[in-house]
């Protein structure tokens, strides 16, 4: 026996079905028309409203019936939840039976919405949201190289020339006399370029997950291979791969200039003097550490006032017509027998870098990282230092009272 809802059901879904396709074919003839350049004409936009007062006849018909108490309409299945989802797939059930080692199971947008809501403790499973900006951790200013000017290079080696010895002889000369002769001789010194590198694995899932992860992990490892640079280009021993740096071949202060009253602004000023004594260049910066900046910003007069108005740090840091950069990578002594660190000198006529690479990213695999679903990070960059003119620099430590 045949179940009259059935067939009321059945009948009015083949109408709906019939209209709504009737009205796709209508709308078709219509973007074909307008396609061709012809306009749509009264007739064609008649037989489109026809199918849809058609259409929605049979949804009034729907309406009226089951308002009377006749379900026509599927009714809203009890929604499952994820857990029930993912037990109740066939390749998670063999997994469970040990009849496969994997279960690869596809969730479409459609799955999603049917699913039931579930909240869910701690100790559940929670999908976290993340926040689309990372908190990275303190780092300091990295200025030395911004000192320096940079001469790109083709090569693994570059060669410059060092003045050893200029001998003055420029004097008056009478009408007829010879003329005074001066020399020069020069140095020729050859280096090779060196590598500062540094990687980090990451999983696919998380440059996946979070978008920004990749582009925060570059900015990370750039920062600490322009760290690792900083403290090579002042300080390297000029050893294996290390640079030669700028304080490893920089003249000691001079003692001997200092007075017993002296205070760090004191020995600066002294510093800057050396380096001009001796090598006839003007010293364009001055370098210590934040702390011993620090200690001179708050400085004061006889009446409390401090020496540096520069309270809304609104004034790029200036001494003795020199800019001030502080440095990390300097040190700050040991707070009790010596003081800080600092360097002064010609940055842009006693030293050059020689550019090979420039900071550079590379993305790959190594070793089993493909089965993993890991990547390598790398950055890297090559380069050279030429302290063209030792002389040019002076370094050495405040005194402690100072």
């Amino acid at each position: 026996m045949t179940d009259p809802v059935k067939e009321v059901k059945d009948s009015l879904e083949a109408k709906l079905k019939e209209g709504f396709n009737g009205l796709q074919l209508k709308y078709d003839a219509v973007a074909d028309e307008l396609q061709k350049g012809n306009t749509v004409t009264g007739a064609m936009k008649a037989q489109i409203e026809n199918q849809k007062g058609e259409i929605e006849r049979v949804i009034e018909q729907v309406q009226k019936l089951e308002e009377k108490g006749v379900k026509l309409r599927n009714q809203n299945p009890e929604k499952k939840s994820f857990i029930d989802f993912v037990k109740g797939n066939d390749k998670y059930q063999a997994l469970s039976q040990k009849s496969q080692n994997c279960a690869e199971i596809e969730v479409s947008k459609s799955d999603m919405a049917s699913m039931a809501e579930t909240k869910v403790t701690s100790s559940g499973l929670v999908a976290p949201q993340y926040d689309p900006v990372i908190q990275g951790a303190p780092r300091q200013n990295l200025l030395i190289r911004d000192l320096i000017p940079t001469t790109p290079v083709t090569g693994q080696s570059f060669t410059y020339f060092k003045e050893l010895l200029h001998t003055l002889g420029a004097g008056m000369v009478a009408e007829g006399a010879a003329k005074p002769t001066s020399n020069v001789t020069f140095e020729q010194v050859t280096d090779i370029v060196k590598k500062i590198a540094v990687w980090m694995p990451v999983t696919d899932e998380a440059l996946d997950d979070v978008p920004q992860l990749y582009s925060y992990i570059q900015e990370l490892l750039r920062y600490d291979l322009e760290l690792k640079r900083e403290g090579q280009l002042l300080k390297g021993d000029g050893t294996g791969n290390n640079l030669n740096g700028i304080m490893t071949q920089a003249t000691v202060f001079d003692p001997d200039l200092s007075k017993a009253t002296d205070t760090a602004i004191d020995t600066v000023r002294r510093a800057i003097y050396q380096a001009r004594k001796q090598s006839k260049l003007a010293a364009d910066a001055v370098v210590m550490s934040d702390l011993d900046w620090m200690n001179i910003e708050l400085q004061k007069d006889g009446e409390n006032r401090y020496l540096f108005a520069n309270l809304q740090g609104l004034v790029t840091p200036v001494l003795w017509g020199r800019p001030i950069v502080a440095s990390d990578s300097m040190d700050e002594g040991d707070g009790s027998t010596t003081g800080g660190e600092f360097l002064t000198g010609s940055f842009q006529q006693g030293a050059r870098i020689y550019d090979r690479m420039g900071f550079t990213i590379k993305v790959g695999m190594i070793n089993d990282d493909f089965i993993k679903n890991q990547r390598a990070i790398l950055v890297e960059e090559r380069l050279g230092l030429a302290v063209r003119k030792k002389h040019a620099f002076v370094k050495g430590r405040f005194n402690f009272a100072a």
